[in-house]
């Protein structure tokens, strides 16, 4: 009986049971009729049994649905959305909590399947990883492996198609294929960024096509083909560094499970091809090893052999010794001999004993003949070699000789007939000849004539340039002194000076600048007159020089209450080819003139327009105009408008001579026009193109022949190249706030936030900078532009950029003075510079501190690469070090000194252990000791460079080795610095590190900060050097020596040549000398030769100073042995900056 059937009953018989009692009470109520109680009794009979109805199927209907629910929840098919309890009762009450329990069971159910199918998934993920990890496990070939990797791939999910690319360089080649159709499939190799392939391994992304077109790929069977619908493509990343590519394709859409089953063997992978890379490398360098090998066995026998000969040659002397030794032996027996006798005789007689003793005497002789004997013998014996190997010696060189004399035989019989074929020849020249001479000497007298003419007027000229280069060392030796001494005064460091005196002294040096402007003018004129100043072409910008000269004079014009104005025809060309020093120095001499003699209230103009094919520079001014009868004469020497003793407006009446023969030299003229008391206007006519058939030398030709002149040596060193140019390179200021005003291209400066990453470009390309400037924004970096080199030294100083990218050939200050001066500021040095430029420099600019260089023209995949290389740089906060050293404790040191967060080193004691590092990891910085236990140190740096991938990493040598010159030139090629071990080497070799790894300064320790800044501190590294100053004018030696004691050096003197070599014979510490040139007794030339011919002094630094300012006078220097050279009036600037090229190491 069920439950259902129990509860039935027992609530049946409760309720009959209850009718019952109420029946039977009704009817035994007293009073009340037997009728009506009967009647009473059947109704309540009546009413039980239909209550009991009514609970009975309240109870069986909640019964039914518990029992529904229970089989449900049995079978696993509840569906708890479908019960909703209909009663209010307790059996509602119960149903709805079997419901709550039903639902509770049923989201249990579902989770528990979805952890099994989850556990499913990564179980057949790990499976297959797993099964094809030992399908790998025995690959030593890449193709070989690609195959395997693919096949089992594709089998397991399901693809019809698949391909594996590798890289190798810059490109992904095709490797191994699954189900691979040869004749529709491409196998061209892809270059990053091209297609797909290239695409997906630029973005380093998986790539993922669905619904692809019937005809994109076909997949063949021997039943029919189908086309795919889904195409993968997954980057192989090891690293960071995608080193394959594969590609899938399906008919049908994958799972999730294959997906991340595609993505966990792809890194596995990618572990695989490195490994087995390295292996292939190594086996390489097995390989090189084992023919090295080879190679020492081979000279190892060739070894044995020679010494198996010596052997020979050993054994054969040990015999002639022996023989020897058997003589010896032999005259020892009669030394005996003669003893017994002498024996024997002493006994039988004594009487005998003089002459026994006279024997013994006999013998000690014959004893001493016999050491003779052997002495000789060995003499002898030791002869007898020498004249053996003098016979084969005399043998060789006779067979030598008759070889001479076979070979000298042919080259007579040769030259024999060469000299009767050149007398034919000659024979035919004579007879021509004789037809020429009688030409020759009708012309000879008059060319005579010509000649001794053309003498005198050269030696004229001569003489004349050497009295004005004389004068100008006279006048320019004390003007030195004045300049120098003024600008100390000026300064007023001890604040002694008042107002008014220094007023004086600002008059002084305004004097001693104006007298220097005279005495340039006159050489200026000088050279032109004998022909010894050429024009120097180059494209000039007409748009930056009207620029240059409204800003240059605009003030001037204001001082005067003077309106200026400059005027640009719209026909104009961008460019002139010209020389631009020259052709500013007529327009600025032109204007000068025009301001000074134009009284206030008046005006000025420079108007530039086209006339022809020539370019007009006409300066107009409303001053005191030119009589008629001088507008011929002003142009003459020493000649002025004004020439009356009064003198109201000065000057030295050269300026229009000087102007006048420049624009001849230029190929151009003069033009005057003019009216007394209303004004001038002055125009310069030029080619506006550049002139066919060399018309600017023809030019300068025609009033005298060029003097020529050596060019500088071009195997100069870069380092003197640097010195030479911040030698004359202006004085920039940084901080100048016109230099950041004008944005001739609209870049990113005015709209910056303080997180972006900010590149400069310094390109004078405009084009090309607006390329670099979209492309800097294409990859997310903000970017601002200058087009010179003044600009973008003050923007790197203001902005401070994240990276710079620099041309070398810039105007105002050149790509090699930009890298110089950041690298020499601490708060600018950690910037990356990329070099981009047509030069050839690309170790010399990395020498310097840049990070990577580019040589152009670019195309657009190597610009997108270039600027990955900087995405990538940039945001690797940590750079990476490999120090090579065999000291355990020096290397320990090392690591800790140079040791920071910001720097992850590897230090290893071997040559071996370095190249592994450098095979498997990315350095930034190597530091190489040369003294290596395995491999030499050269050996090591050779391995290294000639690594493509390794050739950009920077290297500095740090040892404690004695290098010689051959080193030294050897190592150059590879290293871009060499740190000497010594007491400061662990310093300077920290701020080498830090320049190479580009660390932020601000960043360092702040121990490590003062480091630095004390080593790029002038006054610092200038502190303790011994100068040697040779001049024969006190004067010049004391002004010089007050700004060298300025920075603490130790200044000694010298009068002349001779002094100055007394002097360093007994000073070897010596570290510069400043040579003058003019000096009695023993000049500077011929004092530098001297110095240079001293084997420990050839390395010495020598700066010449002469007040000689003729470009032959500086060759003649360099050439005499001069490091550098200065001119005199010296400024102080020029000479702190040649002081920092060549003193600080």
């Amino acid at each position: 009986m069920t439950i259902k059937q129990r509860v039935w009953l027992a609530s049946s018989a409760f309720i009959l049971f209850l009718s019952s009692m109420i029946a039977v009470s009704i009817i035994y109520l007293e009073g009340v009729p037997l009728l009506l109680s009967l009647a009473f009794g059947a109704a309540g009979i009546i009413l039980g049994s239909g209550l009991m109805m009514s609970i009975q199927r309240n109870i069986r209907r909640g019964l039914d649905r518990i029992m529904k629910i229970s089989g449900d929840i049995a079978q696993g098919t509840l569906d708890s959305s479908a019960i909703s309890p209909e009663t209010g009762d307790d059996f509602g009450e119960l149903v709805y909590s079997f419901h709550a329990l039903a639902v509770n069971l049923e989201h249990k159910s579902t989770e528990e399947r979805s952890l099994r199918l989850q556990a499913e998934e990564q179980a057949w993920i790990n499976t297959q990883v797993t099964e094809m990890a030992l399908m790998l496990q025995g690959s030593v070939h890449l193709e070989t492996a690609a195959q395997v990797f693919i096949g089992k791939l594709s089998g397991a999910v399901g693809g019809t198609y698949g391909a594996v690319y590798l890289k190798q360089g810059d490109k992904l080649h095709f490797t191994a294929g699954y189900a691979f159709d040869e004749a529709s499939s491409r196998r061209e190799p892809f270059a990053l960024g091209s297609g797909l392939v290239g695409q997906c391994a630029l973005d380093q992304k998986m790539v993922v096509l669905h619904d692809l077109p019937e005809h994109y790929i076909r997949v063949h069977s021997g039943l029919g083909e189908a086309a795919p619908t889904t195409l993968i493509l997954v980057p192989v990343i090891y690293e960071q560094d995608v080193v394959a590519v594969v590609e899938l394709a399906t008919l049908n859409t994958l799972a999730d499970k294959e997906y991340e089953l595609i993505k966990r063997t792809g890194q596995n992978m990618g572990v695989l091809i490195n490994t087995l890379a390295d292996v292939a490398r190594i086996e390489e360098l097995l390989g090189e090893t084992q023919l090295q090998k080879e190679e020492l066995e081979a000279q190892t026998e060739e070894l044995q052999a020679q010494t198996q000969e010596l052997e020979a040659q050993t054994e054969e002397l040990l015999a002639q010794t022996d023989e020897l030794r058997s003589q010896t032996e032999q005259l020892q027996a009669q030394g005996e001999e003669l003893q017994m006798q002498a024996d024997s005789l002493l006994t039988s007689n004594k009487q005998l004993q003089r002459q026994m003793e006279l024997t013994e005497e006999q013998k000690s002789e014959i004893e001493a003949q016999a050491d003779e004997l052997k002495l000789q013998t060995e003499e002898l014996f030791a002869s007898n070699q020498d004249l053996q190997k003098q016979m084969e010696i005399s043998e060789q060189q006779k067979e030598e000789i008759q070889a001479q004399a076979d070979e000298l035989l042919a080259q007579t019989e040769e030259l024999q007939a060469q000299t009767e074929e050149l007398q034919a020849q000659t024979e035919e020249i004579s007879a021509a000849n004789i037809h020429l001479q009688q030409q020759i000497e009708l012309t000879e007298q008059q060319k005579e004539e010509i000649k001794t003419q053309a003498e005198e007027i050269f030696m004229a000229a001569q003489y004349k340039s050497e009295f004005l280069a004389n004068v100008s060392h006279e006048l320019r030796t004390p003007l030195n002194s004045l300049l120098i001494l003024s600008q100390i005064l000026a300064e007023n460091k001890e604040g002694n000076l008042g107002p008014k005196q220094l007023e004086y002294v600002h008059t002084i040096f305004s004097a001693g600048k104006d007298l220097l402007q005279l005495i340039d003018e006159i050489l200026d004129l000088a050279k032109l007159e004998v022909g010894k100043m050429t024009a120097v072409l180059e494209p000039v910008s007409l748009h930056d020089l009207s620029n240059h000269l409204f800003r240059h004079f605009e003030q001037q014009a204001k001082k005067k209450n003077i309106r200026f104005d400059v005027h640009c025809d719209s026909r104009l060309p961008d460019h002139l080819m010209t020389d631009s020093h020259r052709l500013q120095q007529i327009i600025n001499n032109l204007l000068s003139n025009a301001v000074k003699f134009t009284p206030e209230q008046g005006s000025v103009s420079l108007s530039i327009r086209m006339s022809g094919n020539e370019a007009v520079f006409s300066v107009s001014d409303t001053g005191i105009g030119i009589p008629e009868s001088k507008l011929e004469s002003i142009f003459e020497a020493f000649q002025q408008a004004d020439g009356t003793t009064s003198r109201k407006y000065g000057g030295t009446g050269l300026g229009l001579t000087i102007c006048r023969e420049l624009s001849t030299m230029l190929g151009g003229r003069i033009e005057v026009e003019s009216t007394e008391g209303k004004g001038s206007t002055f125009s310069l006519a030029i080619p506006a193109v550049e002139p066919e058939g060399d018309a600017l030398a023809q030019a300068a030709a025609t009033f005298a022949a060029a003097a020529s002149s050596e060019l500088l040596n071009p195997d100069t060193s870069s380092r003197e190249n640097t010195a030479f140019r911040e030698s004359f390179v202006p004085d920039i200021s940084i901080s100048n706030p016109k230099l950041l005003q004008f944005a001739e291209m609209e870049d990113d400066r005015g709209n910056l936030l303080s997180d972006d990453t900010l590149l400069l470009i310094i390109e004078e390309d405009a084009e090309f900078a607006a390329i670099l400037l979209q492309l800097a924004r294409s990859r997310g970096f903000k970017a601002i532009v200058a087009f010179q080199g003044d600009q973008g030294l003050a923007l790197a100083h203001a902005y401070k950029p994240d990276a710079i990218l620099l041309d070398l050939h810039l105007p105002v200050l050149d790509g090699w003075s930009i890298i110089s001066r950041l690298k020499s500021r601490p708060e600018l040095r950690h910037i990356p510079v990329h070099v981009i430029s047509t030069a050839e420099e690309n170790q010399q600019s990395l020498a310097m501190g840049a990070l990577s260089f580019w040589k152009k023209p670019s195309d657009q995949a190597e610009l997108e690469a270039a600027f990955l290389q900087i995405e990538t740089y940039i945001r690797r906060p940590v750079k990476s070090l490999l120090i090579v050293e065999d000291n355990k404790d020096l290397r320990s040191s090392l690591v800790e000194f140079i040791g920071h967060p910001d720097v992850r080193i590897v230090a290893v004691g071997t040559g071996r252990e370095a190249l592994e590092q450098l095979v498997s990891h990315h350095f930034d910085c190597m530091v190489l000791d040369l003294g290596l236990s395995d491999i030499s140190g050269f050996d090591l740096l050779e391995q290294v460079k000639t690594n493509r991938k390794l050739q950009t990493l920077p290297v500095i040598i740090y040892t404690g080795k004695d290098l010689s010159k051959g080193d030294e030139q050897r190592l150059k090629h590879y290293a871009e610095s060499i740190v000497i071990k010594n007491v400061r080497s662990m310093e300077r070799l920290y701020d080498e590190t830090a320049l190479y790894l580009h660390r932020k300064h601000a960043d360092l320790p702040p121990d490590k900060q003062r480091l630095i800044e004390k080593l790029h501190n002038p006054e610092a590294a200038f502190a303790g050097k011994s100068i040697l100053l040779v001049d024969d004018d006190m004067r010049n030696i004391f002004a010089l020596s007050s700004v060298l004691e300025g920075y603490n050096m130790d200044i000694s003197f010298a009068q002349n040549g001779k002094e100055a070599l007394q002097h360093l014979e007994q000073h070897p510490e010596t570290q510069l000398v400043f040579m003058d040139i003019m000096m009695p007794e023993m000049d500077g030339y011929e004092t530098m030769k001297h110095i240079r011919a001293m084997p420990e002094y050839d390395q010495l630094v020598i700066i010449a100073l002469t007040a000689r300012a003729l470009e032959e006078d500086r060759l003649k220097c360099l050439q005499a042995g001069a490091s550098d050279y200065i001119s005199k009036p010296i400024n102080t600037t020029q000479l702190v900056t040649v002081l920092k090229v060549w003193l600080i190491q």
